[in-house]
């Protein structure tokens, strides 16, 4: 992610076919959920079967929402739950409630006076980045990281990330401002409000 491996972050397994309401208001559905899925997998057997025909898939900010919070919540990283992600004109803003006991240690702050020290439980977090994606690549360019009321130097974002992603399989961890190629050979990302488009 660009939208497939940054930010899908969530929690809320219902088994209902609706809830009400997403963490901040906005509307998730298993039907949203289920239509990315399937959106996903029409893209995965287009790139297995070498299309070269030019193409375009819309995916709507409801189904990314819906699907990081239904779909993939058990996938994402355990402490992290009820994200929200906004799109606009090149840029995303990501909201979600991150427990922060979890990820003092990993980064180093288990004592002292850095600037997770003061916080403790769950802690709403809210991230803007400009995103840029074309040839075949993309990057986010973080411009502001809010944890709880209080704003944090870009580089204690990478930081966290860094440390919450590193795996057996990937001892480095996930660098969330580092170029990266897009997935599913997309060409190009446009991000529009309430929607993302991906050129095939």
């Amino acid at each position: 992610m660009m939208v497939a491996g940054l930010l899908l972050t969530a929690a809320l397994l219902s088994g209902a076919d609706t809830l009400p309401t997403a963490p901040r208001g906005g509307l998730v559905s298993w039907d949203l959920a289920n239509s990315l899925t399937r959106k996903l997998e029409a893209i995965e057997k287009r790139r297995l079967e070498k299309r070269k025909k030019r193409e375009t898939v819309l995916l709507t900010q409801g189904e990314l929402n819906s699907y990081l919070n239904l779909a993939y919540a058990e996938k994402l990283p355990k402490g992290v739950r009820d994200v929200e992600v906004r799109l606009d004109r090149d840029r995303i803003l990501a909201k979600g409630m991150v427990n922060i006991d979890r990820v003092k240690g990993k980064v180093g702050e288990s004592g002292g006076w850095g600037p997770l020290s003061f916080l403790s439980g769950d802690v709403p977090v809210e991230i803007t980045g400009k995103v840029v994606a074309k040839d075949g690549f993309g990057q986010v360019v973080w411009e502001t990281v809010y944890l709880s009321s209080m704003r944090l130097p870009t580089s204690v974002l990478e930081q966290l990330v860094l440390s919450a992603t590193k795996t057996a399989a990937n001892p480095e961890g996930v660098d969330i401002s580092a170029p990266f190629r897009l997935p599913y050979s997309v060409n190009r990302l446009r991000l529009e409000p309430g929607r993302a488009l991906l050129d095939f």
